[in-house]
């Protein structure tokens, strides 16, 4: 009778780690991605604020916006950073928008498949002066 109440005590220990191994891991993994995640988004939607406000007093936003990512500990070369219109071309008041892009790939913890996206990308839009 003994032998019988160790079996059961030993199943539901079996079970309670396969529980853990199998939903409470992947759980946990996705919100660590899906947080890192936002911050990425955060950060990039910052830089294309700061960008924008360099082209619109004229400037290359390019730098400015690799510094930026660089600082919040991303991977500068990553970034795609482009003006429209371009800054030679552009005129006093016309509005200067600038998109950054953001290679996610390699980046989450997990292989989500299509669950996780490949990059992200946020814009931004400034008067020139």
């Amino acid at each position: 009778m003994n032998d019988n109440r160790n079996s059961q005590n030993g199943s539901a220990t079996l079970e309670f780690a396969l529980g853990v191994a199998l939903v409470l891991m992947p759980l946990l993994l996705g919100m660590v991605d899906f947080s890192r995640y936002l911050s990425v988004d955060h950060t990039i939607s910052r830089a294309a604020h700061e960008g924008a406000f360099m082209a619109a007093r004229g400037a290359d936003p390019s730098q400015t916006v690799r510094n930026y990512v660089s600082q919040a500990g991303l991977d500068a070369a990553k970034v795609t950073v482009s003006t429209s219109p371009p800054l030679l071309t552009s005129t006093r008041g016309e509005a200067m928008k600038v998109t950054v892009s953001y290679d996610l790939t390699s980046y989450a913890l997990v292989s989500w498949g299509a669950l996780f996206p490949q990059g992200i990308s946020a814009a931004a839009i400034a008067r020139h002066e």
